[in-house]
């Protein structure tokens, strides 16, 4: 493992030096830095908490360097949907460059031994709760399943008032009906 360390500044030369420590999984999707609260199944937006102690890896094209820097433990209305409330103002340039980041594909999660054993308990959660059968739902159709649950949830507050409102709700539940098919056959 080859750690470097300038004052608070710690990097990697590769992904590989992280381990055994950390596990590193690339992030596609903001939804990644949350999890469900307590032992919630429901996928809804009051159910997501920030994974505490959750560190991720930040890769610079230009240095071809890994750097390690603690997630903040933004909310999901601050990360994901990037809202004004009343504890953000809107506007947040580290809040823009981790979205950024995430979307360019430039971002690892680095979970730890408790953080992996949480989440598979998490997806044998949310199966149990939704299906009858034994299993485990896959990682990336969680992500998949909690983005249409959390976007039809926040359509629903926003725009019932909206033209074609009845139509575009039908077609969230469609893609989350698709999405649990698809998890039946995906099934670990």
């Amino acid at each position: 493992m080859t750690i470097h360390s300038e004052e608070d500044i710690t990097w990697f030369d590769s992904i590989e030096d992280v381990k055994p420590e950390y596990t590193p999984i690339k992030a596609w999707s903001v939804l990644q830095f949350f999890t469900l609260r307590g032992k919630s199944s429901k996928l809804i937006k009051d159910n997501l908490d920030p994974i505490e102690g959750l560190y991720y890896l930040l890769f610079s094209p230009q240095e071809n360097r890994y750097y390690k820097k603690p997630y903040r433990g933004y909310d999901i209305d601050t990360l994901y949907f990037y809202r004004q409330t009343l504890n953000f103002s809107g506007e947040d340039l580290a809040v823009e460059n981790l979205r950024r980041y995430v979307a360019d594909g430039n971002i690892w999660l680095l979970f730890n031994a408790d953080q992996i054993k949480d989440t598979q308990s998490l997806l044998a959660r949310v199966w149990s709760a939704n299906l009858t059968t034994e299993g485990k739902l896959d990682y990336r159709i969680y992500i998949q399943l909690l983005k249409e649950n959390i976007d039809y949830e926040d359509y629903q507050s926003y725009s019932k008032s909206h033209i074609g409102y009845r139509t575009v709700c039908n077609q969230f539940q469609i893609r989350i009906d698709e999405l649990w098919t698809k998890a039946r056959t995906v099934k670990k």
